[in-house]
């Protein structure tokens, strides 16, 4: 069954084995459909015995009742049968939200192998694509760098009282700006 081969074994051993066959999908889809079928049939059931019992116990007139006494009376009794109503209702919404629940971890439970696979080659390429630009970048620093024109001459916006001083390239250095070339403002 694919929709266990990432189950731990000792985990599936605890499972009792009449419930096991519930993991195959198929066997789940067919199970649930059967407990939805009776439970819309326990549904048409309950409406059926409700709508006897409000018939009968609306009729019911006692001498001495007033206008609202019959309803009053066939409220407590009505209010369990709707109850019975409505759990009937939610437990076949129920059994056909866990099939459909289930169908859609099994898929993601299958797609994930190939989706981390992918994530993983996307960042991977990403990867690569920023060591691509790093190097790039590195490699336009140095050539800015070396291919300074090395002249003494050159007018820079470096501030008052800096005293000059040659660099191992022989250039003049005032400051931090005469390492790097300013190609526009």
């Amino acid at each position: 069954m694919p929709e266990i081969e990432h189950i731990n074994n000792e985990v599936l051993n605890r499972v009792p084995a009449e419930f096991r066959p519930l993991l195959n999908l198929d066997h789940l889809t067919t199970w649930t459909l059967d407990r939805q079928r009776e439970h819309n049939a326990d549904h048409g059931d309950y409406e059926a015995v409700r709508a006897l019992f409000q018939t009968v116990l609306l009729s019911q007139h006692v001498e001495g009742d007033g206008k609202w006494s019959a309803r009053r009376r066939a409220r407590k009794v009505g209010k369990h049968l709707n109850r019975l109503v409505k759990a009937s209702r939610d437990a076949a919404q129920a059994s056909e939200g866990l099939r459909t629940a289930y169908a859609d971890h099994v898929r993601t439970v299958q797609a994930l192998p190939g989706q981390r696979a992918a994530k993983a080659k996307a960042k991977a390429d990403r990867r690569g694509q920023v060591n691509a630009f790093a190097t790039k970048s590195l490699n336009k620093t140095v050539t800015a760098m070396t291919a300074r024109p090395e002249s003494d001459d050159e007018t820079n916006d470096e501030t008052a009282g800096q005293s000059a001083s040659k660099a191992s390239g022989g250039r003049t250095v005032r400051g931090v700006n005469d390492l790097f070339d300013r190609k526009g403002a």
